[in-house]
């Protein structure tokens, strides 16, 4: 069951407000509410304050997986999380929009795999895990059909428990998109680079700081229904590694994919 409702408090200033009920037969109801207060002190300017909750029940796999390395733990509990969020939004112009925003995150229950005896793991539940982040956003759309963004991202996310990180969460982050159109309302290029910080494996070890570029060129309505894309991932051939969970104990980590090709054709009908 889920209800929404908008109501303006005031000539600028809106409550947007809803919650969702949920029941599980293996774990019982659950209520969240999603809460946004947003004002505009200006025309073109809000400031947004946002909080809600939201869950996620444990799969099979993590409650009842058992082999000769993993055990199952059909006792698992859903992920809970409350969220908290601050935002400032400024259109400049007609298509540039610049937004900072703060969050604060609680997670409990987190469901990690854990390995308390050599060899041996399973799936349980976590105390509390926070993360704490703040991120600035700036894009533009121009009237010749060109898009740009970019995004900074500085976060922290820990076990509340023992003050330390978790694994596979980088530090900072930067996103780079460019759309360019090649051929007007035809075909259009476009770039994209990432950049992540190292980030702790299960082991207590590290992977590597990286920054992937990808190039797309896609073209919409050359034949009525059709739409073609060939993509370029990993153009220059980074060599990078992603942490893995415990399942493959000794490794911690798994180099990722050099550079590679894709060509789709999709048809809409």
């Amino acid at each position: 069951t889920y209800l929404q409702d908008e109501v303006s408090l005031a000539k600028n200033l809106v409550l947007n407000a809803g919650a969702r009920y949920d029941h599980y037969s293996a774990f019982g109801g659950t209520t969240n509410p999603r809460l946004a207060l947003i004002y505009n002190p200006a025309e073109k300017s809000a400031i947004k304050l946002l909080y809600g909750s939201a869950f996620r029940i444990p799969n099979d796999f993590e409650r009842f997986y058992q082999s000769t390395v993993n055990l199952p733990n059909p006792s698992l509990e859903p992920e809970k999380i409350k969220t908290y969020e601050v935002v400032y939004e400024q259109y400049l112009g007609e298509g540039l929009r610049a937004s900072a925003s703060g969050y604060y995150y609680a997670i409990k229950n987190l469901i990690k795999q854990t390995e308390p005896v050599p060899g041996i793991t399973f799936y349980q539940n976590q105390d509390e895990v926070t993360a704490k982040g703040f991120e600035l956003e700036v894009d533009n759309k121009w009237s010749n059909g060109l898009e740009g963004r970019i995004s900074y991202t500085l976060q922290r996310t820990e076990d509340k428990q023992t003050g330390s990180p978790l694994s596979n969460s980088p530090a900072q982050m930067v996103k780079f998109n460019m759309t360019v159109p090649v051929i007007s309302e035809k075909l259009f290029a476009s770039i994209e680079d990432q950049y992540l910080s190292r980030r702790k494996t299960e082991g207590g070890a590290y992977a590597g700081a990286f920054h992937v570029a990808n190039l797309t060129f896609f073209s919409q309505h050359v034949l009525d229904r059709f739409e073609l894309s060939a993509s370029v991932y990993n153009i220059f051939d980074k060599k990078y590694s992603d942490p893995v969970s415990k399942d493959l104990t000794p490794i911690d980590r798994v180099q990722q994919d050099g550079r590679n090709y894709r060509l789709k054709l999709t048809y809409a009908f």
